[in-house]
């Protein structure tokens, strides 16, 4: 199947920063759809990123689907290889038009093929806590929503379930199953 451009999709640019907004990358999306947990977004394999610098660029290997929540501290991806599910703890997301900016707190919430759920990057969290200031109230929510979208996605309580299974099944038939 040939890779055509997902023209019947809008553009989202998504901008990416660390705490406390040190930007770290650039990528285009596109605007799948919106559902009761929040709006869809299909990133195609083979789709560039770059540094929000622009001092290095890459392409995603696998088209993806990730879901931005509105007001949560989280957004999470699914993968059609592992991590089939991998959450990121974030700031609650901006939007402005068709940019969406996301503000990454460093913990993951990750569940492989095998159903095992396990929580990344606890050690660069604590670094960014300290180096950077994190207020105690920012690392507090992060740190309790970590545990319940943990619970959450070890329950495959949606979308962590067929939700998010059924998104990105639509979007790699959209864009042809090699992506």
């Amino acid at each position: 199947m040939s890779k055509q451009p997902l023209l019947d999709y809008r553009a989202i640019e998504v901008r990416g920063f660390k705490w406390p907004h040190r930007a770290t990358h650039v990528a285009t999306t596109y605007l799948l759809g919106e559902d009761g947990f929040g709006r869809w977004l299909g990133i195609r394999g083979g789709g560039s990123w770059h540094f929000a610098d622009g001092s290095r660029s890459g392409v995603f290997e696998r088209s993806f689907v990730k879901l931005v929540p509105a007001d949560t501290w989280w957004t999470a991806c699914f993968h059609p290889v592992d991590p089939v599910i991998d959450v990121d703890i974030v700031f609650p997301v901006h939007w402005a038009g068709d940019v969406l900016e996301e503000l990454d707190l460093e913990l993951d919430v990750l569940r492989s093929a095998d159903g095992r759920v396990d929580v990344r990057d606890w050690d660069k969290f604590d670094e960014v806590r300290v180096a950077w200031a994190m207020p105690a109230e920012i690392a507090a929510q992060a740190e309790t929503t970590c545990e319940h979208i943990r619970a959450r996605v070890e329950r495959c309580e949606e979308p962590f379930g067929a939700v998010g299974r059924a998104w990105l099944a639509r979007f790699l038939t959209s864009v042809g199953r090699e992506s």
